[in-house]
């Protein structure tokens, strides 16, 4: 019995070893073969590892917020558009180290709005609005980016349960106060909720955005270029939620810069960043 039993304990080993083993490509077909690092600095009251709910709440509290978005706005209806962005963000998640919740992305037809969130539990919506501004795909993928690294790292039930306060999360996410649930989507929407990300949070998801973003090939640079733009838009235009949420303040642009030397020339000069296709795929439509 005892060499049966280690029989299977090996068997199971190798298939984790298999597993662990088994190389992840990005979508230009090259090798993903080390996992992102975490940024330092992302504890508790940032909401990275620790984490206030379980992740079936915050998955559960994700579905009730994203109905109401989506009962609020309008998705936009081309399913082609819903397909390539959606891939997009597959691509940027395929080598994140948080997999214990469903990722999906969602376009949002507001030509008028230049805005992207994301809502815990895993779903990240893009406003079309924003998608005119950028002019390739690795900058909407940058954007998406940041997105995707505030859920990795949990930002948002803590940042939720700090303004509203834990009774009005857990009331959501048990179905209850449905005025409570449209407010806090109004805020999300409008920038309320992210405007307060702390100055820890937004540097730790800049600081892995980034990462998340080269990940699968994307050109860094684009992280910078996108938040120059949406900071320059933010002068003139009223209507850019975004520019609430994340403000691109000289010292985020100075960040970005720095990061963007921790990686090699070669990488920041000749990775791709698809504008033909995004001109294809998006501008044309738009």
């Amino acid at each position: 019995m005892c060499n049966s039993r280690m029989k299977r304990c090996i068997v199971v080993a190798l298939l984790l070893g298999l597993a662990a083993c088994q190389t992840v490509l990005d979508p230009y077909g090259r090798p993903i073969e080390a996992p992102l690092q975490m940024p330092s600095g992302d504890v508790a009251g940032g909401g990275g590892t620790f984490s206030l709910i379980t992740t079936q709440q915050e998955i559960e509290l994700g579905r009730q917020l994203a109905a109401e978005v989506e009962y609020q706005h309008h998705v936009d209806t081309d399913p082609q558009l819903q397909a390539y962005v959606n891939g997009i963000g597959q691509w940027l998640v395929a080598n994140v180290t948080r997999r214990d919740i469903p990722y999906s992305f969602v376009v949002i037809d507001n030509p008028g709005s230049i805005n992207s969130f994301s809502l815990p539990g895993g779903r990240t919506y893009v406003y079309t609005g924003l998608m005119k501004l950028a002019s390739n795909e690795a900058e909407l993928a940058a954007v998406m980016a940041h997105e995707i690294a505030h859920l990795v790292l949990r930002h948002h039930a803590a940042t939720i349960a700090r303004q509203y306060g834990f009774e009005m999360l857990t009331g959501i996410i048990l179905g209850q106060n449905p005025d409570e649930k449209a407010r806090l989507v109004a805020d999300l929407v409008g920038a309320g909720v992210q405007a307060r990300f702390s100055k820890d949070q937004e540097r730790t998801a800049d600081e892995l955005g980034i990462q998340i973003l080269a990940s699968p090939g994307y050109n860094p640079e684009a992280m910078l270029s996108i938040f120059q733009k949406i900071g320059a838009a933010g002068q003139t235009t009223t209507n850019i939620p975004i520019f609430s949420s994340h403000p691109t303040t000289q010292e985020r642009l100075q960040r970005f810069q720095v990061l963007l030397q921790t990686f090699p020339p070669n990488i920041r000069a000749d990775s791709p960043i698809y504008m033909e296709r995004y001109q294809e795929q998006v501008l044309n439509k738009l």
